[in-house]
């Protein structure tokens, strides 16, 4: 009896009752080897953090995040089953996958403000230059069609500008006829030297009827018989005068229109009461 009490004890547990032996104690499962998962995951993440600061390219960033935050997941459910190691891996995987995402989401939110706040202020600045211009040419039409049409006293034609200085009666023609003296002032505009003659058509109307040309004995007093023919250079101004033979006492009507640009309706004209 003594020798059976005496007897060790297998694998260190107590004795089992009437002579069996005693049950096998099963060890824990070892984990195995560091998460793959986790470490994967961490790669996607941190690629997908530092993309996720550049524009455009961070819409790669934010699959790399989400590839990571996925893989993440999968590492810590993992680890926390004990069926891997590496949970601070798992964790890091995780936040860095997030920080990815968040940061891609807040990036293409701030350069999608900026880009509707460029196109909005482009917008405004062509609406801008665009009324600009349409009041430009609204004025330019408006001049346009003022010197098509009836220009007061002082105007432009095609190849000069022309201002109805003055119209007084004068001596008598050779036919002692009663005149009246007209003066002229013109700018040339043209690239070569011109007279009156060669660039305007001046007229005198008398009730609706033209006067003619009145041709002088003696010359009466700021009458100028060669201005009329004689050039002036580009851009010089100068004074020409003419004398119309009256037919009453009647006012009477100056009009000055281009020599030969017949489609060009622009007319310097004016009435004096004589």
């Amino acid at each position: 009896m003594s020798e059976f009490n005496n007897a060790p004890i297998p694998n260190g547990g107590p004795a089992a009752p009437n002579g069996m032996s005693p049950a096998p104690i099963m060890p824990s499962p070892a984990p195995q080897g560091t998460t793959v998962c986790g470490i994967v995951g961490v790669v996607f993440g941190a690629l997908g953090l530092v993309l996720s600061f550049i524009p455009i390219i961070n819409n790669i960033a934010a699959i790399f995040g989400l590839v990571g935050a996925v893989l993440a997941i999968v590492a810590i459910v993992g680890t926390f089953r004990g069926k891997k190691r590496g949970k601070a891996l798992s964790i890091v995987a995780a936040v860095l996958s997030v920080l990815a995402i968040v940061i891609t989401l807040a990036m293409q939110s701030a350069a999608s403000k900026a880009l509707d706040d460029i196109t909005g202020t482009s917008t405004s600045q062509s609406s801008s230059a665009d009324a600009d211009k349409d009041a430009k040419t609204d004025d330019s039409t408006k001049t346009d069609t003022k010197a098509k049409g009836e220009q007061d006293m002082e105007g432009d034609l095609t190849d000069m500008h022309v201002k109805i200085v003055s119209a007084v009666r004068s001596g008598n023609d050779y036919n002692n006829q009663p005149t009246v003296l007209v003066t002229y002032e013109r700018t040339t505009n043209t690239d070569k030297n011109n007279s009156f003659a060669v660039l305007a058509n001046p007229k005198v109307f008398q009730n609706g009827q033209e006067l003619d040309t009145a041709m002088y004995l003696d010359n009466p007093e700021g009458y100028d018989s060669g201005s009329y023919l004689s050039e002036l250079q580009p851009g010089a101004t100068g004074t020409v005068t003419l004398g119309y033979v009256l037919k009453d006492d009647s006012e009477i009507t100056v009009d000055v229109t281009n020599l030969l640009d017949f489609s060009d309706t622009a007319k310097v004209t004016y009435k004096f009461a004589i």
